[in-house]
């Protein structure tokens, strides 16, 4: 391990650190302390800045660090604050961002445009005036180990024409207006089983996938709690798979647990041969203020190999189908919802096959229902 010596660190009581970033070669290390004043721009690749101490870059109402085309470039151990964005990249930049912390920020925490990338790991975005991650124009992102976004005004995550990837990570989105956005043809990915991503007292709605995006779960956990609309809505064209063993817990919502709307799409599956994971895709949907699971409006949920769903003690329905909407259960267990387990209205379709408990239902005249061993009372 090389130890470093006081004159090998920049102490930004006494230099500019944007002065030594600006002067600074392919391969060079800087590291400094103390409160260092920003913008800091970044276009020399190979190069890492590394904060000791309680580093911080205070913006100034700028963007604090801006990383421009440069790639390989390494950011850690610092904070950076009071800026317009904390961390920018752009134009193809390729980062990699370890322990830092953006908080007190006009627009986010963490912004990556036009095709910028970045791996990011044990970050804390908080309090940024919109939000703590934004991907936009293309960019990606790839979250290892620990990440947090909280109160942060509109969203902790936010991706939009952009991609993420969930690897071995710990995201919690904690009292943000929306937890999580995945938006117009976005697509986010959760890679594994050791991915957790709690979602929890939004003011809002806790994870959306809207306008076409997709998300896909492959084996993670999603826990969606506390929120102030749904815990989790796809609409608009979107879609949600959760495969290999993954669960989705959503309870205690204000709104209800799921929403899916507008010609949206919400498959849940696991066939091992395929998957190489044992056990069974579940979503468990409990206690939330309102429906359990809404499917409205031409919209699509589909339960197929080994895959089951569990909604009980809602407010209202279990399972609302209405609008021309469909499902396709598994495994289902519909019972102690205050209305009705079940509610199927206005041209819905149902493949209900055995084994099945759901305990109330209604269906109406328009309703259409393919099954064996389940009746849907009519009036």
């Amino acid at each position: 391990m090389l130890l470093l010596t006081a004159a090998d660190v920049l102490d930004c009581a006494k230099k500019s650190l944007a002065a030594e970033v600006k002067k600074a070669k392919f391969g060079d290390t800087i590291t400094f302390t103390g409160v260092c004043a920003g913008p800091v721009v970044v276009d020399t690749s190979n190069l890492a800045l590394v904060g000791q101490g309680s580093a911080a870059i205070d913006g100034h109402g700028q963007d604090v660090v801006v990383v421009y085309g440069a790639h390989d470039v390494a950011l850690s151990d610092f904070e950076v604050r009071n800026g317009m964005n904390g961390i920018l990249g752009q134009n193809g930049a390729a980062i990699s961002v370890s322990s830092v912390t953006a908080h007190n920020n006009k627009a986010s925490g963490f912004s990556l445009q036009t095709g910028a990338s970045a791996l990011m790991s044990n970050i804390l975005a908080k309090d940024n005036d919109f939000h703590g991650l934004d991907l936009q124009t293309g960019a990606s992102a790839t979250i290892t180990g620990p990440f947090a976004a909280s109160g942060n005004r509109i969203f902790g995550i936010n991706v939009n024409g952009s991609s993420i990837t969930f690897a071995k990570a710990h995201v919690t989105l904690a009292g943000n207006t929306l937890g999580m956005q995945v938006a117009t043809a976005a697509n986010a990915f959760i890679n594994d089983s050791d991915t957790v991503l709690d979602v929890m007292n939004s003011i809002a709605t806790g994870l959306t996938v809207v306008s076409g995006a997709h998300m896909v779960s492959f084996g993670g956990r999603i826990n969606s709690t506390g929120n102030g609309v749904f815990g989790v809505s796809v609409n608009s064209k979107g879609g949600l798979d959760l495969d290999a063993g993954s669960v989705l817990t959503s309870s205690n919502n204000r709104a209800g647990g799921i929403a899916l709307q507008q010609n949206s799409v919400m498959t849940v599956f696991n066939n091992p041969q395929f998957s190489g994971a044992p056990g069974v895709t579940t979503i468990n949907i409990t206690a939330n203020d309102g429906n359990g699971v809404s499917v409205l409006t031409d919209s699509r949920l589909t339960f197929s190999n080994q895959a089951k769903i569990s909604s009980t003690s809602n407010g209202a329905f279990g399972l609302f189908v209405d609008n021309g909407s469909a499902v396709t259960l598994r495994n289902a267990t519909l019972s102690s919802n205050k209305v009705f387990d079940l509610m199927m209205t206005f041209g819905a379709r149902g493949d209900i096959p055995t084994p099945v408990t759901i305990g109330t239902a209604f269906c109406d005249s328009t309703v259409l229902i393919r099954s064996v061993g389940f009746t849907c009372p009519r009036q």
